[in-house]
């Protein structure tokens, strides 16, 4: 997906000036602020052009869930690059046939031999899904892996990148995640919206396993 003319310059200025790290950890590369520092800058730039800071602002939110759910392994992979939007983040919830009732949701998680789950479904309605403002795209992708229960019970987040990452930080081949198109919405065009399609993804489990909405179960 290509963002509009004008988004690439903006946000390398963006992040040239530091300011999607403002309240993100100093050993990842960020400021240690207060969180209203950077929710007080963030109400400049969404008043500026809310599509725009949209593309930092869902990387944050990935920031945020890896730094509180985490193993030191993944903070370490995709912390300081998170912070400094070298790459960006979603979250992918929706599904076509369920909206917002989460207890329908029929994305996969196939455990594997080494640790990783192969993911597989479809998600919609996926802001900035994909686009060429960054090196890579970190998905985090809610699915049912084998053993949980019905309804929200047994939903697990999965940290699924567009990019694989080698050991030593570097990017590795395409994952398989991919855009099926591009969703008609109204308002905040400039910020690309996708159907995401996971054709056995791999992705790495966040998080206890069946817990991703533990507070929401019954």
């Amino acid at each position: 997906m290509r963002t509009p003319k004008g988004f690439d310059k903006a946000f390398a200025a963006m992040k040239e000036g530091g300011w999607t790290a403002l309240d993100c950890a100093p050993e990842y590369g960020g400021q240690g602020l207060p969180y209203i520092m950077g929710l007080a800058a963030g109400e400049m730039f969404v008043a500026n052009n809310m599509a725009f800071n949209m593309y930092q602002g869902l990387t944050h939110g990935a920031y945020s869930a890896i730094a509180a759910h985490g193993t030191e392994d993944q903070k370490n992979t995709y912390l300081a690059k998170l912070a400094s939007c070298d790459w960006t983040g979603t979250m992918n919830l929706t599904e076509a046939h369920a909206g917002t009732d989460l207890g329908l949701l029929r994305t996969k998680a196939e455990p594997q031999d080494d640790g990783s789950y192969l993911i597989t479904g479809q998600k919609i309605f996926i802001s900035a899904g994909d686009h060429d403002l960054a090196e890579n795209i970190i998905h985090l992708v809610l699915a049912k892996a084998p053993g949980g229960g019905e309804g929200t019970r047994g939903i697990s987040l999965f940290i699924v990148p567009k990019f694989l990452v080698n050991a030593d930080g570097s990017l590795g081949e395409r994952n398989a995640v991919s855009v099926g198109n591009i969703e008609e919405k109204m308002g905040i065009h400039g910020n690309a919206t996708c159907v995401m399609n996971y054709d056995g993804a791999k992705g790495w489990l966040l998080g206890d396993l069946h817990k991703a909405c533990a507070p929401c179960s019954p």
